[in-house]
C-alpha cells in the first residue's frame, strides 16, 4: 500500500469537513460550505525535511459526502483506493492483491469528526492568515488537539479555485497534492464509489 495513504485520508477529511449552513468567516470556509463532491486529476509529491522530492505519483480522485472517495493512481504504479462509506479498499494491480479494512478502523487516527462532516473546521483547526507562495494564496490550518500523523494542513487557492493541499508532519516532511481540472459538486457515478475485487486476486484483511 502507498506509504502516504493515511496522510491522503487526512487531507480528504478536510474536504469532507464543513457542514452546510456553517459560518463562513474565511475563504477556506466559504469554499467548503455546501461542498458535496469533487472530481480532479492530481499530482502527489512527498518531500523530505530539506524539501527534496522523495516520491511522485499521479492519477484521478473522486470525493463525495458522506465518507466516500476514490483514488486511481496511474503512475508510477497502478493502484485503486476506494472508501465506500463502510470499508476502505486498496487494490494493487501489479501485485494482484486487495487489502480491505473497515473504514472506522482504517481511519482510527484521523479526525473522524471531520470525515463525518459533524465538526466545522473552526472547531478542529485554527485557521491562519493568508500567505502568498508560488503565486498561490496559502492558509495554514493547525489542529487544536495534537495529532500523531501531522502537524498542520495547508490549503492553497488561486482566486476562488482550490489548487493544492499540503500536509506537514512533525519531522518536516510534506505531502502535497496539486489538482488539475478540478470540478466542484459534479454528479458522480455511484458505481465508481463502490469496489468489487476482480476475479482471481488475493483479498486480505477484514472481509466480514
Amino acid at each position: 500500500m502507498i506509504r502516504p495513504l493515511k496522510l491522503i485520508v487526512l487531507m480528504l477529511s478536510l474536504l469532507l469537513a464543513l457542514p452546510a449552513g456553517a459560518a463562513t468567516s474565511s475563504p477556506v470556509q466559504r469554499y467548503f460550505q455546501n461542498l458535496q463532491s469533487l472530481r480532479a486529476d492530481f499530482i502527489q509529491r512527498v518531500f523530505d525535511e530539506q524539501s527534496r522530492v522523495m516520491q511522485t505519483s499521479s492519477g484521478q480522485m473522486l470525493m463525495q459526502k458522506p465518507g466516500k472517495f476514490r483514488w486511481d493512481y496511474r503512475t508510477p504504479a497502478e493502484q485503486i483506493i476506494v472508501a465506500d462509506g463502510e470499508r476502505l479498499w486498496a487494490y494493487d494491480v501489479g501485485l494482484a492483491q486487495v487489502t480491505v479494512r473497515k473504514l472506522d478502523r482504517a481511519l482510527a487516527s484521523t479526525p473522524l469528526a471531520l470525515l463525518s462532516g459533524v465538526a466545522p473546521i473552526e472547531e478542529t483547526f485554527t485557521v491562519g492568515g493568508v500567505r502568498n507562495r508560488d503565486g498561490l494564496d496559502w492558509y495554514e490550518l493547525t489542529p487544536k488537539q495534537p495529532q500523531p500523523e501531522f502537524r498542520l494542513l495547508r490549503v492553497a487557492f488561486k482566486g476562488e479555485t482550490l489548487v493544492s493541499l499540503e500536509l506537514e508532519d512533525s519531522f518536516g516532511q510534506r505531502t502535497r497534492l496539486d489538482f488539475q481540472k478540478l470540478e466542484r459538486n459534479p454528479t458522480l457515478d455511484p458505481a465508481l464509489l463502490k469496489f468489487t475485487p476482480p476475479p482471481g486476486v488475493d483479498v486480505v484483511g477484514d472481509k466480514g
